[in-house]
């Protein structure tokens, strides 16, 4: 026969294994997140890493330094993985393409995109250099034109589309679609290819927009922020001698009923995605 000091031992390790049961299964369990769109913190420029399911990363421009973007990097591609699906080059300023070295340098790319338009700078030049001595897929983005990835993310192109435009204006705009979400990426466009996107009919209406031009006074004008009547509008912009973001262009967003973040102040804007529910940031 057991003893009493058995029996009780029994008792006591099996009320522990209940206890441990019990807690195990009132944690809540870690689910991944669908869909992380990160506003990097890059200082004055722009730099957006999309990240789907840990499977498929896209990065639209790499701000002006080497040195920021791979810290950036480091903290918000998945870990050990070394190869970005898609890099999209919105136009050749320094501060979308100056850490651009640094990603084709240091990551394996599916297919680099850009809007076609060249000026003989320093810039251009690493770029064009690395895409042909890697053997890196390289085409131009028209208008129209369309990326699926999976079965419930696709990726829309509406800018360029053809007119003979500064380099600003001649900047790849993007829109990110998601379950019930949806994103608008603008480069630096102004005023005249916002006039210009809205003539084209495209669908603009968006939760949230990448503000265009850092905040600049000659971007986000009324009639474009009307159509595409954001919930959220972050502007990517550090320190600056430009006066970014300007107050008129701060006003219209604010009257528009958009909330503003921007980089400068929180820093990195990470926003959680899932496709039944509205995305979420966490700062």
């Amino acid at each position: 026969m057991l003893s009493f000091k058995k029996i009780l031992l029994f008792l006591l390790i099996f009320l522990l294994l209940v206890l441990i049961v019990q807690l195990f299964l009132s944690r809540p369990f870690s689910k991944k997140v669908p869909l992380v769109v990160s506003f990097l913190d890059v200082g004055q420029g722009d730099a957006i890493l999309i990240n789907y399911q840990d499977q498929y990363q896209i990065l639209i421009d790499s701000g002006i330094s080497n040195k920021k973007i791979m810290s950036e990097l480091s903290r918000a591609m998945p870990a050990q993985d070394r190869f970005i699906e898609v890099v999209i080059a919105t136009h050749y300023d320094k501060d979308h393409v100056g850490g651009m070295r640094a990603v084709l340098e240091n990551f394996r790319v599916g297919l680099f995109l850009d809007n076609g338009q060249f000026a003989e700078t320093d810039a251009v030049t690493v770029v064009t250099d690395l895409l042909e001595n890697k053997n890196i897929a390289h085409q131009e983005v028209t208008e129209n034109s369309s990326i699926e990835f999976g079965e419930d993310l696709v990726l829309s192109f509406f800018n360029p589309d053809g007119l003979e435009l500064n380099a600003n204006d001649n900047s790849v705009v993007a829109r990110l679609d998601f379950g019930q979400n949806s994103f608008l990426f603008t480069g630096d466009v102004g005023f005249k290819t916002e006039n210009d996107l809205i003539q084209d009919g495209h669908n603009l209406d968006v939760d949230w927009l990448k503000v265009a031009h850092h905040g600049s006074k000659n971007s986000s004008g009324v009639d474009f922020l009307e159509k595409t009547s954001p919930q959220k509008a972050v502007i990517s912009v550090g320190k600056n001698s430009y006066g970014h973001p300007a107050e008129e262009a701060l006003d219209r967003l604010k009257a528009s009923g958009a909330e503003i973040l921007n980089t400068l102040e929180k820093g990195t804007i990470r926003v959680e995605c899932w496709e039944e529910q509205e995305c979420k940031s966490s700062i």
